[in-house]
């Protein structure tokens, strides 16, 4: 009992320290966040913060690794249960769509803060962690997909060639968001063409 108290309370402390960091990663992005941002977020001491990180690339590794699980596990979940395709495509694509404009609209997001990272970081965990991230949106888009052709509402069934194009049109106008040129009209333009390519 004695060994499992700590480790509850360090894993209590360092979600706090997540938390915190991952609010300040939002705003500043990458590369002008300071441990002591970071410390003044959580409010933990700065010696009790280099308890479990030593950097702020350790902290950010650790954010963006526990929320790439995350991220879409409401809509990985729906697949299973086969909802309606088209209401689930709908869903899906109005996420990206609300995250996109919120980006827009400059939201505090952690995409700029991602993409700083990556410019920056090319160890193998980065790069494995890079990918981990880019499987799980192919993954649930394929998942999608396969849910649409196994109820007959998608012709084309080369689902893979598909889910790859939706990342990289997402990535895409990712990018083109963070410069504020993209709009909303641009992003229904492609959705409408992405799902054309589907029948």
């Amino acid at each position: 009992m004695n060994e499992i108290m700590p480790n509850k309370r360090r894993e209590s402390k360092k979600a706090i320290i997540i938390a915190g960091a991952q609010k300040v990663f939002s705003t500043k992005g990458f590369l002008n966040v300071t441990m002591q941002d970071i410390i003044d977020a959580c409010g933990i001491s700065r010696g009790g913060i280099y308890l479990y990180f030593r950097a702020t690339d350790d902290i950010f590794f650790e954010t963006i690794t526990q929320r790439s699980v995350r991220q879409f596990d409401d809509i990985r979940e729906a697949v299973k249960n086969e909802p309606s395709f088209d209401q689930l495509i709908r869903v899906y694509l109005g996420e990206h769509k609300n995250r996109l404009i919120n980006h827009i609209n400059g939201a505090p997001s952690l995409l700029r803060a991602m993409y700083e990272y990556s410019f920056t970081h090319h160890a193998d965990c980065d790069k494995r962690l890079k990918q981990k991230q880019t499987n799980a949106t192919k993954a649930t888009v394929r998942a999608i997909l396969d849910l649409g052709v196994k109820q007959n509402k998608i012709t084309c069934h080369d689902t893979k060639i598909i889910a790859d194009n939706f990342m990289l049109l997402i990535e895409g106008m990712s990018i083109v968001a963070l410069t504020g040129t993209l709009t909303a009209q641009q992003i229904d333009d492609q959705f409408h063409m992405f799902m054309q390519q589907l029948s």
